[in-house]
């Protein structure tokens, strides 16, 4: 009897203590590139965006989420491993894989730590996935399992990633849905001319287009089976791709769209309005799929947020970005930004690598027009030399156009976030801080070199057409 009786007991354990503890989920990846958050779901009336805004409904939009750099190489190096990029010393972009170092000792990529955990990843890559991998350091030991939806085996645990090229340029636009481009709310650093107009129209008809094959992974996704006991995270990689917006330490170069959809326990809302770093996505990836978060990533799981510390302040860096090389770091916090730009003898505008310079319509707009005295103060602004130190109340100026890093009413403000980002280099170890090496240097000096050489008459082209427009 005692034996039956135990047996019994076994049972009714197991059927039932399994609600008390959760069973782990798979996670999808759906990354977009150079995206802020200009999608129907975050308010921009002038792009349709029915696959993302349903994801919305369906789960929780984040609407203070930010990446660690503003370009793609530097944020996919954080949050490929949960660590700050300047922590790893993987900090520049486009450094020749010679010069790449290894991870640190002890630091692993998410998928590295998800397959030494029996999960099975995948890196898609089909007509709407380029399987994308761009990191500034050695990627041994960081491939994934498969490239195909049809290689995971449902019934197992799964951490899958689908990289969108889009809305990077070259923008693809959708004719049969056209925005206008006279109804755009252009930022006040922008002149309203026809060139920039056109540039952001393009940009939002992309977004479009990246929507559509949103839709086109979801459905993949559901006809497999694969949606089944599984979390599905939207996110970007770093902010729009626009000048004063890319490369640089504004909430326009760093602030992300993320959603998350059948992750419960996150909020009580549909709206998550706390700070994130993409960084604490990692950990919670890992939280989500049941797998132990190494106690040195400075990453923090969101993941059953209710009695867990709050973010009071996100950070962020630039280094050497192709041939610029702007060393700048930043603290945000819900309402303040402060930025120190260690290498502020340059405008924002002349800061632009040769690439921005053959793509960015922008870029010869604000040129042209400061030759003429044609700019606004705000625009001007942009054609000068960066200030060493800026300071936004972002609350009361969304686009951080006000620096009052001078006005008296805020010298506690600046002396606190000052001292707040120095502790933060020292405690995570800025190598961004210590000199290049010479190979580094020369290096860097070679690709700018051989990159303003290629995009030579590109520039020349598109400055060309940004002239006849004017």
């Amino acid at each position: 009897m005692n034996y039956y009786y135990s047996i019994l007991i076994g049972l009714l354990i197991l059927c039932f203590g399994g609600y008390a503890q959760e069973k782990p989920k798979n996670v999808i990846w759906l990354i977009a590139e150079d995206l802020s958050n200009d999608l129907g779901c975050y308010g921009n009336g002038l792009v349709h965006t029915p696959n993302l805004d349903g994801l919305a409904k369906q789960g929780v939009r984040f609407t203070h989420t930010f990446a660690t750099g503003a370009v793609c190489t530097p944020s996919r190096t954080a949050f490929s491993t949960g660590m700050y990029q300047t922590s790893i010393n993987a900090h520049h972009m486009r450094y020749p894989n010679s010069l790449k170092n290894e991870l640190p000792e002890g630091v692993l990529t998410l998928n590295e730590l998800m397959r030494r955990n029996g999960v099975q990843t995948a890196n898609i890559r089909n007509s709407y996935g380029n399987a994308k991998t761009d990191w500034s350091y050695k990627s041994k030991g960081s491939h994934f399992d498969y490239s195909k939806w049809d290689q995971i085996n449902p019934d197992k645990p799964f951490f899958a990633v689908v990289n969108f090229h889009l809305t990077h340029r070259k923008f693809v636009r959708t004719p049969d849905r056209p925005v206008d481009q006279n109804r755009i709310n252009l930022p006040p650093y922008y002149p309203d001319r026809e060139p920039v107009r056109e540039d952001w129209a393009a940009y939002y008809e992309s977004i479009q287009k990246l929507d559509r094959l949103i839709g086109n992974a979801l459905a993949d996704i559901r006809s497999r089976g694969l949606d089944e006991n599984t979390v599905i995270v939207f996110f970007a990689d770093h902010g729009r791709p626009m000048t004063r917006a890319k490369m640089f330490n504004y909430d326009s170069g760093l602030q992300v769209p993320m959603i998350v959809v059948g992750a419960d326990g996150i909020t009580d809302s549909n709206v998550y309005p706390e700070l994130v770093s993409l960084i604490d996505l990692t950990a919670t990836t890992l939280d989500i799929a049941g797998v132990e978060v190494p106690k040195t990533m400075q990453g923090r799981s969101f993941y059953h947020a209710n009695g867990k510390e709050l973010r009071k302040a996100v950070y962020s860096a630039s280094d050497r970005i192709g041939g610029t090389n702007l060393k700048s770091r930043s603290v945000r916090t819900s309402q303040f930004r402060y930025i120190r730009n260690y290498h502020h003898d340059l405008s924002v505008n002349e800061a632009a690598t040769a690439y921005r310079k053959a793509n960015h319509p922008i870029y010869h707009v604000l040129k042209e027009l400061g030759k003429r005295g044609e700019l606004s103060p705000i625009q001007e602004a942009l054609i000068k030399p960066m200030p060493e130190e800026e300071l936004y109340d972002i609350v009361n100026d969304p686009y951080e156009t006000n620096n009052l890093i001078s006005d008296k009413k805020y010298v506690k403000i600046a002396k606190k976030l000052r001292k707040q980002l120095a502790d933060w280099q020292k405690e995570t170890i800025d190598y961004g801080m210590m000199k290049d090496s010479e190979s580094i240097v020369n290096a860097f000096e070679q690709y700018r070199s051989k990159s303003a050489a290629n995009y030579k008459q590109k520039q020349e082209n598109l400055r060309t057409y940004v002239l006849e427009k004017l």
